[in-house]
């Protein structure tokens, strides 16, 4: 058995097909939850927890394992920075302006007049560029949808993440803090928190719940990196702690312990086996475009009447959201992770 140090070496990993996969997932909750309402029972779970709600979470995790890794060979504060700047910005500000100036004015149930002059409408753009309130859209969308008013369910979860890389760096470049047993005991922290108040108090705000949560989630992953000189990459795991998830079906405690099969599941579909078979390590990154535009895509296409069914809105709108999401990649995120290579090579930082 080799150790998760050993096999994540380079870029050579499947880590870039796992997260295309991480958001079909995504995306095939969504499909129900367009077509049905917000409110619809997931079709679409395991042992009463969503694929989609799990999804999150392993991406929670694989990109904490990926920014302790970042961090470490960056080493710098400002190129760290620039770098989760260039990748989440201009694909995100693209879609701000898309969703006010483009999507807005055919989507709303308003005069043009009564759109363009709604504070909603011109406030939706920085509620998404700043990682904002994300939970409504364009003033008057969607009106007549299954879930009306919403244009996007997934954006929310940016937040957390960009509230995760600040965290991480802050452990980071305190140095003291950046050991594999501190990582571990903020990991076992969130994860009681975050499974003590989902038990017993739900009611608290979903900033709390959601945070502690993908928090939990992120450490992990960052905690698998800081030990992976000390980690076996195998599947073993697995026969204790999937009949543990199993067990605890819908009880609050068991996304902990599904973090730990998703973690064991990831990492190892991600880096064993890389000579034997192909990793995919080449395939262009489609899965942030896919994650953020699918959602207002599926909510246009039931605007127009071209799906009345979940099965016709996946037929429609995952063949024109991965063709979105190609655009985003090859004309907007790829040439700013270029940008952000010639700043560092020029010396920059």
């Amino acid at each position: 058995m080799i150790r998760i140090g050993e096999a994540f070496q380079g870029r050579d990993n499947r880590f870039t097909p796992i997260r295309v996969v991480l958001a079909s997932l995504v995306i095939l909750e969504h499909v129900f939850v367009v077509a049905m309402g917000t409110g619809s029972q997931s079709l679409v779970s395991l042992q009463g927890w969503s694929l989609g709600y799990l999804a999150v979470n392993g991406f929670f995790i694989l990109s904490g394992f990926l920014i302790a890794g970042s961090l470490e060979r960056r080493r710098n504060l400002f190129r760290f920075v620039v770098a989760r700047a260039l990748r989440l910005w201009p694909a995100l500000i693209v879609l701000a302006l898309a969703a006010a100036l483009i999507i807005g004015p055919v989507a709303t149930g308003l005069s043009s007049a009564a759109y363009w002059q709604s504070a909603q409408t011109w406030l939706f753009i920085p509620n998404i560029v700043f990682f904002a309130d994300t939970s409504g859209g364009p003033a008057g969308v969607f009106t007549g949808n299954p879930a009306p008013g919403e244009f996007s369910a997934s954006l929310w979860t940016l937040r957390y993440e960009v509230l995760a890389y600040a965290a991480a760096a802050l452990l980071f470049f305190t140095r003291v803090l950046w050991r594999p047993l501190t990582i571990s005991l903020l990991w076992i922290g969130m994860s009681v928190l975050a499974a003590y108040l989902a038990l017993r108090h739900p009611e608290v705000p979903a900033v709390f719940i959601e945070g502690s949560r993908l928090a939990a989630a992120f450490l992990l992953g960052a905690a698998a990196y800081t030990m992976r000189d000390r980690i076996s990459l195998t599947l073993i795991p697995l026969a204790v702690v999937l009949p543990m998830a199993w067990l605890l079906g819908e009880h609050p405690a068991a996304p902990v312990v599904w973090n730990l099969v998703l973690a064991t599941l990831i990492l190892w579909a991600g880096l064993a086996w890389r000579d034997q078979v192909p990793t995919g390590s080449g395939l262009p990154d489609w899965s942030y475009g896919l994650y953020i535009w699918h959602y207002p895509l599926f909510q246009l296409i039931w605007h127009w009447g071209w799906a009345t069914s979940p099965l016709q809105l996946a037929m429609i709108g995952v063949p024109i959201s991965t063709a979105v999401a190609a655009l985003s990649w090859h004309f907007v995120e790829k040439p700013a992770l270029r940008l952000s290579g010639r700043l560092f090579r020029s010396g920059a930082g």
